[in-house]
């Protein structure tokens, strides 16, 4: 018994040795947020934060100002919706930052999220001339659970050497129209969550 026991140990320890120091999904965590009945996870860096704190924060972006004015642009432009928002921001970097609001419910079928999807891009690519930043569009698509419709644009936005990645998600869904606006560095569009919600 004592002998199993021990090799047991032995296992336990060699194989332990073996395993890489950190998963590259360690940084990932369960940071689950509630809006309107759904639940989004994101990465646990990111936290609530307030408009004021958004604004704050962006202050320190003094060497990328045209990504400051790209950022408080897309506040305004959630604050003149005039409609629920909750505003993510990543702790490490103010770049990183997620908006989720209510919008208008959609019933859609393939043909009306096609024409979503380019008119969309078409506002983005309007913005983007008004910003003076480059835009391009990355991919743009829809799809259907048994309970959600939604629609996706990715595209990226880039200023001499500068850049960012930003996803814009529609969802019509039982609970209603859900949007969300997700700007990052790091190519992060969070489509994997939007798809486990969609399908609650």
């Amino acid at each position: 018994m004592k002998k199993i026991l021990l090799l047991l140990i032995v296992i336990l320890v060699v194989g332990c040795e073996f395993l890489p120091k950190e998963s590259k999904f360690s940084k990932f965590s369960k940071n689950t947020i509630e809006f309107r009945n759904n639940t989004i996870v994101l990465t646990s860096a990111y936290s609530k934060t307030s408009p004021e704190e958004f604004k704050s924060r962006l202050d320190s972006l003094k060497n990328k100002p045209k990504f400051k004015k790209v950022a408080l642009h897309e506040l305004k432009k959630i604050e003149d919706k005039k409609v629920d928002f909750e505003l993510f921001v990543d702790q490490n970097n103010v770049e990183n930052y997620v908006f989720i609001y209510t919008c208008d419910f959609y019933q859609f079928d393939e043909h009306r999220a096609a024409r979503v999807v380019a008119a969309l891009n078409d506002q983005l690519q309007d913005e983007s001339n008004i910003q003076e930043v480059k835009y391009k569009r990355i991919h743009g698509r829809f799809f259907f659970t048994p309970t959600s419709k939604v629609v996706k644009l990715k595209y990226l936005k880039a200023y001499k050497k500068d850049r960012k990645f930003q996803t814009e998600y529609i969802v019509a869904s039982k609970s209603g129209g859900i949007g969300l606006l997700i700007s990052n560095l790091e190519d992060i569009d969070f489509e994997s969550s939007i798809k486990r919600f969609a399908s609650k």
